[in-house]
Order: C-alpha cells, then sequence, then structure tokens
C-alpha cells in the first residue's frame, strides 16, 4: 500500500481531537487535570504533564471497489514527572497505560475532516526513557498507538 500524507489542517483536527478526548479521560490524574500546562500537544512539557504527539505519515491499509479506503496515523502519548521513587514511577507508567486503554474501549469515536469515520484505536506497551532537559532527568513514560480511520465514497 503507498503511503498517504494528511493535510495539516487534517493533523490539526486530529491533534485537537486527542486533545479533547484526553481532557475527558476519567482516569486523567486531578494534579494532571488541575494544572494549566499539564496537558501538552506537541511537547512533553516541563514539570509533571501529559503529552500528546501525532507522528507523521498515514498509510492505506485497505481500499474499496468505491473508492474509499481505510487508513491509519500513528500518535504517541507521553507522561513525564514521576521519577522521585519505585512507586511514583510505577504511578507515572499506570497514567500512560490508563489512558490508552480508556482510548481503546471508545465506543463513540468522533469524526474526522472529510466524512472520516475513527473505527478503532490500538495500543502499544508503555516503556520508560528519561528527559535529559530537565535538570532532574525526570522519567518519560510513553506509548505508541495507532488510529484506524475509514472514508466511504
Amino acid at each position: 500500500m503507498r503511503t498517504i500524507e494528511l493535510s495539516t489542517t487534517e493533523y490539526e483536527k486530529i491533534g485537537e481531537m486527542l486533545l479533547e478526548l484526553i481532557a475527558d479521560c476519567p482516569c486523567l490524574p486531578a494534579e494532571i487535570k488541575e494544572n494549566p500546562a499539564g496537558l501538552q500537544y506537541q511537547s512533553m512539557g516541563t514539570g509533571k504533564c501529559v503529552g500528546i504527539l501525532t507522528l507523521p505519515g498515514a498509510k492505506y491499509i485497505g481500499r474499496d471497489v468505491t473508492g474509499g479506503f481505510t487508513a491509519q496515523v500513528n500518535f504517541r502519548i507521553t507522561c513525564k514527572g514521576y521519577s522521585t521513587d519505585n512507586h511514583r514511577r510505577m504511578e507515572g507508567q499506570a497514567v500512560v497505560d490508563n489512558i490508552l486503554s480508556w482510548l481503546e474501549e471508545l465506543e463513540n469515536l468522533p469524526r474526522l475532516t472529510g466524512d472520516r469515520k475513527i473505527t478503532k484505536i490500538t495500543a502499544s506497551g508503555s516503556y520508560a526513557g528519561t528527559d535529559e532537559a530537565d535538570s532532574d532527568k525526570s522519567a518519560v513514560f510513553m506509548a505508541d498507538a495507532v488510529m484506524e480511520y475509514e472514508s466511504k465514497f
């Protein structure tokens, strides 16, 4: 299958949709929800926060005879700042896992532009990294996900 490129507007819509969905996630910690900088788009932010990163490239994964298609776009969820001890690092990793589990279970997913409909979101397991930009070398937990969508013509 060939790679399709989403327009800047489409990536914005996907990002806005993910930002709105995750802001409403019941498993988002109160300390993230209550902090204006706690939820970041296209950033891992500074301090304790959750980041939503859309990744470049989209792929066709199927076509139908009427001109419709099924495609996918990749994104990453990060959680930063839970680094004081093992228990807090486990909490940070759980934030990522819980957000993605919630996204995978959603049934009423929003529509994208051009009458594209999100059909499912699947996620990989989370993993840890460090953020060398912060003086405390914060733990950053992240997981990648795939959003599949379809367009019927």
